[in-house]
């Protein structure tokens, strides 16, 4: 059982601050506790006694006669510590912390009295929780105007929680909570606590970072077991956004490519803003889960149908490709004025059967096999409704099909939040923005369609490491896990280096062993050498200038290059990137990261997500490129890279040469920790 749960199940609760003077702190934490007709019991402590919303005040916790489930503590720094200490002396289970705890250490001891006493502690710099069903409010905001409803929003920022939780009545909460500064759970607790509520049906979260990093994979695992979708908004992703962070928090924030890593391989929902994030949820929030294809629209305009078709192409937003017998139907059931098409324009002349052309219309795109969405746009405002037996398909819009439903407006400042109060009452999302909309259907069918990726088991390398690897030891080392790599000799001398060209053959290449990293910069490398004079003479030009010391390897046939890279995060550990490698960077800046180890299977998905692989499947008559070695090569790469993890910090790989039948490394680099 989740030790979250006495903090929001909870049975009773003590207010340690509460106040009955106008316009305080503690009154209007008062007031809060009270405003949502929370049934359990709620004590006040004032250490001036009397009354305070009618109910009396103790003195002090000392006086409690019972051990309460939650112990809300809306006292000032100077008094956190014997508050805390004295909530868990009476037996609390839980407790929330308003205060941003600055100064002299206050922080960290909270930790450390939460830490050994074992107990979940919210906040501080928060803005406590809200349980909607139970009407538990443990916060400084009056939750009586909200109603229960499907999402569990996880909010670091107070303000991102005020602002989420309290604006606009179409996004309905399960739960409502502001880990802040986490000083006895942090935020991979909330999210699995509220993956495991029946009636949690997505989570939105607004995070700074993880404290506990493999606890947010293993939540962020356990929803996705539970198919409940987690949609994240994770902030720091840029150097001074990443500062700022640091300062109001005291989070360490993550690299963000490893992040966004963890998310896609768990199975997270990663977005950019808070409007992304709350759109997203609320159109996940139904419990309903896409299956293959992509949206139908059905609109009443058609200027706006063909913006839609516009901003589908620009977005890659999935719009559903209607199948020959969908359109027939359509044709069938439109008047003969209306094209049939995807988003479809339903309005007819203004009769009697204004609104059944958009019943019908509906009713094709629902049945169809390729829509797993079904969108409804009308122009519905909170003063103006121009057709009520719109309004009333749009009520209806979940009896019509099993799939995920949903009204939007085009517009993003449409009037119409009673409407959208009055169609969250009978589940149906109303989004607001064209972008929006698109965004949130693109992120949930992206969510619908993503593999489940198995990570294949590496053990820990056994073997020894020089504190230097050149780059004849990497590849040696990397071959060893599976990688195939050029063929190389080590030579210190000019006869060496004319016995290893025979044993090789011609073509070769040769490169300084020297110890340079960036060996082209330094004019280390000399290719295409194709005879002994030509070798001998680009020796003793090498020899002079670098020194004696050079590796003579065969020369690759040409192919596309890529790129193979591993950093080890601090958080994440070994985070592995795939890129355009050799010239081709500076016509494709792109990349892909995964965590490893990974298999074949995501290899090449990562890699076909590159511009790149367009060049390795073949254009314009152009022969394709062994696209299976290349990705049997980075997922060899991934496996050294886990199995090397407590041993390197970073490891490079450029280029792997993909050709016809292979794909080879050429260069790399490994950095050990020793060195």
């Amino acid at each position: 059982m989740s030790r979250l749960v006495p903090m929001f199940e909870a049975r009773s609760m003590v207010v340690v601050g509460a106040s009955d003077r106008e316009g305080s702190f503690g009154a209007r934490l008062a007031q809060a506790t009270l405003s949502a007709g929370f049934k359990g019991q709620v004590s006040f402590v004032n250490p001036r006694g009397g009354e305070i919303t009618g109910l009396p005040a103790l003195p002090s916790l000392s006086d409690l006669d019972h051990a309460p489930d939650v112990a809300v503590l809306g006292v000032g720094g100077a008094n956190l510590e014997r508050a805390l200490l004295g909530a868990i002396d009476k037996g609390a289970k839980s407790a929330v912390i308003f205060d941003a705890c600055h100064g002299d250490g206050l922080l960290d001891r909270l930790k450390s009295i939460a830490a050994e006493a074992r107990i979940p502690v919210c906040g501080g710099s928060g803005m406590g929780f809200i349980n909607t069903r139970s009407r538990a409010v443990a916060s400084f905001y009056d939750a009586g105007h909200l109603k229960p409803g499907g999402i569990s929003l996880i909010a670091h920022s107070g303000s991102v929680f005020t602002v989420l939780g309290m604006n606009d009545p179409r996004f309905r909460f399960d739960l409502m909570v502001s880990p802040g500064q986490e000083i006895g759970a942090t935020i991979d607790e909330y999210i699995a606590h509220a993956a495991g509520r029946a009636t949690t049906k997505a989570i939105a979260v607004f995070m700074e970072s993880a404290r506990n990093p493999q606890g947010l994979i293993d939540a962020l695992k356990l929803a996705r077991a539970k198919g409940v979708p987690v949609v994240i908004c994770k902030v720091g992703r840029t150097e001074e956004s990443a500062r700022l962070a640091r300062s109001h928090t005291g989070a360490l924030v993550g690299s963000n490519a490893a992040y966004a890593a963890v998310f896609e391989e768990c199975g997270a929902i990663a977005v950019d803003t808070v409007d992304e994030l709350m759109n997203t949820a609320l159109l996940c929030a139904s419990g309903r889960k896409p299956g293959p294809g992509g949206v139908g629209l059905v609109t009443d305009s058609g200027g706006l149908r063909e913006m839609q078709v516009d901003l589908g192409s620009e977005t890659q937003t999935p719009l559903a490709r209607l199948s020959p017998a969908t359109l027939t139907a359509l044709r069938a059931a439109l008047p003969p004025e209306l094209e049939p098409s995807n988003p479809q324009d339903c309005a007819a002349d203004l009769t009697d059967e204004f609104p059944k052309v958009f019943e019908r219309g509906l009713k094709v795109l629902a049945d169809a096999p390729e829509v797993s969405m079904l969108g409804l746009e009308a122009d519905f405002r909170d003063d103006y409704v121009y057709e009520p037996g719109l309004l009333d398909l749009a009520k209806s819009l979940p009896t019509l099909t099993t799939k995920p439903c949903f009204v939007y407006s085009s517009f993003c400042l449409a009037h119409n939040r009673r409407l959208a109060d009055e169609l969250a009452d009978l589940e149906v999302p109303y989004l607001n923005g064209a972008t929006t909309m698109m965004t949130a259907v693109r992120k949930v069918q992206a969510w619908a369609d993503a593999p489940q990726w198995e990570a294949p088991e590496v053990a820990p390398w056994p073997g020894q490491l020089r504190a230097k690897l050149d780059e004849f030891a990497s590849l040696e080392l990397l071959c060893g896990f599976g990688m195939a790599t050029v063929q190389s000799v080590v030579c210190q001398t000019a006869a060496a280096v004319a016995e290893a060209a025979s044993t090789l053959g011609f073509p070769l290449v040769l490169k300084t062993a020297e110890g340079i990293d960036h060996k082209s910069d330094s004019g280390g490398v000399i290719l295409n050498l194709r005879d002994m004079a030509g070798l001998t003479t680009a020796y003793a030009d090498l020899s002079r200038r670098l020194g004696p010391s050079v590796i003579v390897q065969t020369m690759v046939e040409r192919g596309i290059e890529l790129t193979f890279g591993c950093v080890m995060d601090p958080d994440f550990g070994p985070l592995v990137m795939v890129s355009p490698g050799g010239t081709l960077v500076e016509l494709f800046d792109e990349r892909q990261c995964a965590r490893a180890p990974f298999g074949d299977a995501q290899a090449e998905a990562m890699i076909r997500r590159l511009r790149v692989s367009r060049l390795i499947d073949g254009v314009r008559g152009d022969a394709p490129r062994d696209m299976a070695a290349a990705a049997r090569s980075l997922a060899a790469f991934s496996q050294a890279c886990a199995a090397l993890r407590s041993r390197v910090t970073e490891i490079d790989v450029n280029p792997v040469v993909v050709t016809a039948s292979g794909a080879i490394a050429v260069d790399a680099l490994i950095v050990t920790k020793e060195a």
